[in-house]
């Protein structure tokens, strides 16, 4: 054997027996499973994700994973009827009902719940009423996906057609797609054990999901866009190039006398959990760039945060949940946040031009959401939640969250970790804390590989007990057709 081969076969040797590796690309995951049902329309098959147990993602280390101290979990919230409605939470009895949201047409609305909990809908004309005609009530135990329907009749499927005669063809269709949806997800629960959050039929992330195989396993990407170690004198311009001027073509990056002199950023994934997935990635941001981000902080007013609620009435109630501050920072508004984009990219396995507005058509619309810079002071917090929400039944795209990029731009205070409090695992009944660290990224998936939502990405930002917390929220959607 010459010493060229036997040098090679040491090497691969080496790779086989490491403790931390990449994944190929194209590699399947094998907790992708397929199998086949029947709701009314004769075979048809999907590829499921069926999570692997705690012995799989501890390598043999667990036998059985520890039950989560916290036990909440996501509640959705389906009206199958042709009238807008009101969700309504009932603190308990004898209090009023408090308005959470306003559901929609075929719509589903969703909030973080916990086993106890009470929720009603009634009628969006009752808010002109002091009475409340309660249509239906949903108590809270242990599962996530509750439906309207004030067609079916169990068992009399003559006196559901007489009810269902009256629906426009356009309103029948809708209230089919999510009385096939209801089905499915029986088929899936039964399938999977795990609940169909998303709506049926949802295929595979058409994007990159970076496997989460067992725990501290690490993947490796790089990119061209090289921190920068001192701000350019234009970095506070305003970009104004759009379209196919924005590609770099055979320039491998913009504004290289600021940066360093590497010639690429070698990013390192570290998986913290497996089911939700989640990552942490050092040295993300440098120093200037942190200190550039901070100095925008400073110039751009900040309101205070909001939950995903848009109802007027909600929005009047002051929120216990969320107590932040925050504002949105555009791709476009210099060539430092620009180039964050794309190494934003580099590290998601998503191609940059998906991430920004290339025209006027819903095609050429951004994946990426505006930059969400937040600040914490002492005592704030933002409670357990998820990132995830349900795209209308109009949407035939369902563009939803995908994946939160989370970049940390401080560190020291009090509190403040990121928490994932329901996190498979058989060490503790405690949550997942990630601390914060200047330049530190963390990201964490709201879809599971076979585009299902995950209920145990829920997440908390921890109270502040001592100074304050700045960080910076990236997140990316999911179409479910190639843009």
């Amino acid at each position: 054997m010459s010493p060229f081969i036997f040098i090679l076969l040491i090497i691969y040797q080496l790779a086989e027996s490491c403790p931390t590796s990449s994944v190929e690309k194209d590699e399947i995951d094998p907790a992708l499973k397929e199998f086949k049902f029947d709701i009314g329309y004769g075979t048809e098959y999907f590829t499921a994700y069926v999570q692997p147990d705690i012995q799989s993602f501890s390598r043999g280390e667990h036998e059985d994973a520890k039950e989560p101290n916290m036990k909440g979990h996501a509640a959705k919230f389906i009206n199958m009827s042709p009238d807008t409605l009101r969700l309504y939470w009932v603190p308990s009895i004898g209090e009023d009902p408090r308005p959470m949201s306003i559901i929609e047409p075929f719509a589903a609305k969703g909030t973080a719940s916990f086993p106890g909990h009470l929720f009603m809908l009634a009628s969006i004309d009752d808010d002109y009423n002091d009475k409340k005609t309660e249509l239906i009530r949903f108590y809270i135990k242990d599962k996530i996906v509750f439906y309207y329907d004030p067609f079916y009749v169990p068992n009399d499927p003559e006196l559901t057609r007489k009810r269902l005669v009256n629906l426009s063809f356009i309103d029948y269709e809708k209230y089919e797609e999510l009385r096939r949806n209801r089905a499915f997800g029986e088929k899936y629960e039964k399938f999977t054990g795990r609940e169909y959050i998303s709506r049926f039929p949802r295929p595979q992330p058409r994007h990159k999901m970076w496997r989460a195989d067992y725990f501290g396993q690490e993947h490796w990407v790089t990119s061209e866009e090289t921190h920068f170690n001192k701000i350019p004198p234009a970095a506070l311009e305003q970009i104004e190039v759009f379209g196919e001027h924005r590609e770099l073509g055979d320039e491998s990056r913009l504004l290289s006398e600021y940066r360093t002199g590497d010639e690429y950023l070698n990013m390192t994934l570290k998986v913290l959990s497996c089911a939700p997935r989640a990552f942490e990635i050092e040295n993300f941001l440098s120093e200037a760039e942190v200190d550039h981000i901070l100095h925008l902080a400073d110039i751009t007013p900040m309101s205070l945060s909001l939950t995903s609620s848009n109802d007027e009435l909600v929005a009047k109630q002051k929120s216990t949940t969320r107590t932040s501050r925050n504002t949105w920072i555009e791709r476009e508004k210099d060539s430092v946040i620009d180039s964050i984009y794309r190494r934003s990219a580099n590290l998601l396995g998503i191609d940059e031009k998906l991430m920004r507005d290339r025209g006027h058509k819903e095609s050429e619309r951004s994946i990426g959401e505006s930059l969400q810079l937040v600040h914490y002071d002492r005592e704030q917090q933002y409670t357990a939640h998820h990132d995830f929400a349900y795209a209308p039944i109009e949407d035939p795209l369902q563009k939803v969250r995908f994946s939160t990029l989370l970049l940390y731009l401080n560190e020291g205070m009090g509190g403040g970790e990121t928490e994932f409090p329901r996190w498979f695992n058989g060490n503790t009944s405690d949550g997942l804390k990630v601390t914060p660290k200047k330049g530190k990224a963390v990201l964490f998936y709201s879809m599971l590989p076979d585009g299902n939502m995950d209920d145990l990405s829920q997440h908390s930002a921890n109270p502040i007990t001592k100074g304050e917390k700045m960080l910076i929220n990236l997140w990316v959607h999911d179409p479910m057709r190639k843009l």
